[in-house]
C-alpha cells in the first residue's frame, strides 16, 4: 500500500465532491438558469462542467488503484501529471484574465493531489 497514492486518492474524491456540491450550486444551477447564453454555449458549458467532473473521479481512482498497486505505476504518474496541468491551468486562467485567487481557487485544491502523487512516485 502507497500511503502517499492513497492519501491523493482521498484528496481528490474530497475535491471531486466539492466540485460536484459546492460547483452544482454556485457555477452548474446558474449556468442552466441563464437566460442570456445560446443554446449550444449553455450546453456546452455544461458538458464541459461533467467532464470535469469525471475527469476529478478518475484522479480519485488511479490514485486508490496505484495506492493498492503499492508502487508507482504509469497510472499514478499521468494522474500527477494531470493534478499539475490542471493546477497550472488554474494560475494561468487567473494571470490572463485577472482573476482573484480567493474566488478561483481551484488550483490550490490539484496543487496538493499533484504533490501527494509525486512524493508518492519518488518514494
Amino acid at each position: 500500500m502507497n500511503g502517499w497514492f492513497a492519501a491523493a486518492a482521498g484528496l481528490s474524491a474530497f475535491t471531486c465532491g466539492l466540485h460536484v456540491i459546492v460547483g452544482g450550486r454556485i457555477a452548474a444551477r446558474p449556468l442552466l438558469a441563464a437566460t442570456d447564453l445560446g443554446r449550444i454555449v449553455k450546453f456546452t458549458t455544461y458538458y464541459c462542467w461533467h467532464l470535469v467532473t469525471i475527469a476529478i473521479g478518475a484522479l480519485a481512482v488511479a490514485f486508490a488503484c496505484s495506492a493498492r498497486a503499492g508502487a508507482a505505476t504509469d497510472l499514478a504518474v499521468f494522474a500527477t501529471v494531470i493534478a499539475f496541468l490542471f493546477a497550472m491551468w488554474s494560475l494561468g486562467m487567473i494571470a490572463m484574465f485577472r482573476l482573484s485567487l480567493v474566488q478561483f481557487c481551484q488550483w490550490i485544491l490539484f496543487f496538493p493531489i499533484g504533490v501527494l502523487g509525486l512524493i508518492g512516485s519518488l518514494g
